[in-house]
């Protein structure tokens, strides 16, 4: 301690004022200094969150194009890590965000940056169950050039990036077909098999086609898979048909097979129910059963049959269109039906 009358007294003041401009510049520094990293990178001589080219994500690494002027590299970045709840309490979400720590001297011109990959375990140490993301802005196209480097050039040079058409939407070739006397006309299927008999129809008064596919009908392990073939109709049933139906009746029929199956616990038979039909009287039938047919003397085929009618009211006569397939083959099938359905016009003649 400094005497007062001690002839050291000068000396102490002025070790005193050193000591508290030295704290005053330190104080300041820790007051008004900017907080580290607080303001983006924008180019390879700054430091701070950075600004990306281009980000790639995947479940184990992600990639990231960068600025650079010829000595950017990973150690040139650090990841901050920042938790928070995720899918569930073991399934924690990490918001990660990469941060430039050495500005990038070098005089090299990279157009086109440096791309880096890291990953999750060894650059960031995560590991186990979690989602993450990254915090980093993106350039839009304004501000990055295309570069055949690029990821997006590389993706797409070895990617096709149009979705991929499902198998059971695959297209169908269809033909236009005209029914006998113009009683009706659509487009049919042209790789299904058609069946027809004119000299039939005009006795029984009922003009009709059938389309089956054949190959899913084919056995695959011995008797035990032999199965009905696909089957669409579409008919025409005259005012005179030889087996005296009528709308009307068609419809009672099947009402009263409803009645006689209800409870079933094998069969299911939906009510019919009232539609409009390219501006006609329609109903549609929906039905389910359980079938077995025996094939030979000691084998019996069981299968389920899925069915689908579209019954209209003509001016005299009446229309049937029908969908009937094995359950295992239903739905692979039933956009061709809705193909004939959408385009079956009646005709202007009904007699």
């Amino acid at each position: 301690m400094c005497a007062q009358r001690d002839p050291m007294r000068r000396i102490c003041r002025g070790e005193f004022t050193r000591v508290f401009l030295v704290l005053t510049v330190v104080l300041s520094a820790l007051l008004f200094a900017p907080t580290s990293y607080a303001e983006y990178s924008t180019g390879p001589r700054q430091t701070g969150e950075e600004v990306l080219l281009e980000l790639l994500v995947c479940p184990t690494r992600f990639m990231v194009r960068v600025a650079s002027n010829g000595c950017t590299d990973k150690n040139s970045f650090k990841i901050d890590v920042k938790k928070e709840a995720g899918l569930s309490p073991k399934v924690p979400h990490y918001l990660l965000t990469i941060v430039r720590v050495r500005p990038d001297e070098c005089k090299a011109i990279v157009d086109d940056g440096v791309l880096l990959l890291f990953d999750l375990a060894r650059d960031v140490g995560l590991t186990g169950d979690f989602t993450y993301s990254i915090t980093n802005p993106v350039y839009s196209l304004s501000r990055v050039q295309p570069s055949e480097n690029s990821l997006l050039s590389i993706i797409e040079r070895h990617f096709t990036l149009e979705p991929p058409k499902s198998r059971g939407a695959e297209p169908e070739p269809f033909a236009e077909f005209s029914m006998d006397h113009g009683y009706f006309t659509c487009y049919l299927p042209t790789r299904w098999k058609l069946e027809r008999d004119p000299e039939g129809d005009e006795k029984a008064g009922i003009f009709e086609v059938r389309l089956t596919v054949s190959e899913k009908a084919k056995p695959e392990d011995g008797e035990s898979y032999f199965f009905p073939d696909p089957l669409i109709y579409v008919g025409y049933y005259r005012k005179d048909n030889q087996q005296n139906k009528t709308y009307e009746s068609f419809i009672k029929d099947y009402e009263e097979l409803l009645l006689r199956r209800e409870g079933s616990d094998r069969s299911r038979y939906e009510k019919p129910k009232e539609i409009e039909f390219g501006g006609r009287e329609a109903t549609e039938i929906t039905y389910e059963v359980y079938q077995e047919v025996p094939r030979g003397p000691l084998v019996t085929i069981k299968y389920r049959l899925k069915a689908r009618f579209i019954v209209v009211k003509g001016d005299e006569g009446f229309y049937v269109l029908a969908y009937k397939s094995p359950q295992e083959f239903y739905d692979e099938y039933s956009h061709v039906f809705e193909e004939v359905v959408e385009t079956f016009e009646i005709g202007g003649t009904n007699s």
